[in-house]
């Protein structure tokens, strides 16, 4: 069984991202629906936000995970550098299977997704489509968002990071295609 969160912890949870465990309290959300035991998160990067999640629907604490550490995080990156990653030639099931990475947040499919696509973008002269380079940027920053947190190091740092990490040259393109990369630098 999974370990629950305490007030105080770090968990990363669903679109919200990195968020603080600021509670955990019965409350009333409408006169017809009757009390139950939220988590109340707080974004770390939605400064004023709040996140209710039902502390008895399984399906959302699924979605809420620990941060993780600067060791999780070396680990993930070596694994990826050892993998032989395809280029999903038809769109369609590349776009379907990237909205499905994106949508379970997991590190390791992330950075699967992000080097494919970072290596495609230097492969030829054309580069990534539109819609492959925002699936980019939308890897990238999830990946940034949690790794800058873990490893306490400023979003534009996380790609020179994961470079360093893989071994790949510091001294490439700063956009991808012509569009700018939302972590300050492309992510391999």
């Amino acid at each position: 069984m999974k370990k629950m969160p305490n007030v105080g912890d770090y968990v990363n949870y669903g679109n919200q991202g990195v968020c603080r465990i600021d509670g955990r309290q019965s409350l009333k959300f409408g006169s017809a629906q009757p009390k139950r035991d939220y988590y109340i998160l707080s974004p770390v990067y939605q400064k004023g936000s709040r996140v209710y999640v039902p502390a008895d629907n399984q399906e959302l604490l699924e979605k809420m995970r620990p941060v993780l550490s600067p060791q999780e995080i070396d680990k993930a990156i070596a694994s990826v550098k050892e993998e032989d990653i395809s280029w999903i030639s038809d769109r369609k099931r590349r776009l379907a299977k990237s909205h499905e990475v994106l949508a379970r947040r997991d590190e390791h499919e992330l950075l699967q997704l992000a080097s494919c696509f970072y290596l495609k973008s230097r492969a030829g002269k054309q580069g990534l489509t539109h819609t492959d380079a925002n699936i980019l940027k939308k890897a990238e920053s999830i990946i940034a968002q949690e790794f800058s947190f873990a490893l306490n190091l400023g979003t534009e740092d996380i790609g020179a990071y994961i470079r360093q990490k893989l071994g790949l040259p510091e001294t490439i393109p700063s956009d991808t295609c012509g569009y700018p990369s939302t972590s300050g630098g492309n992510l391999p």
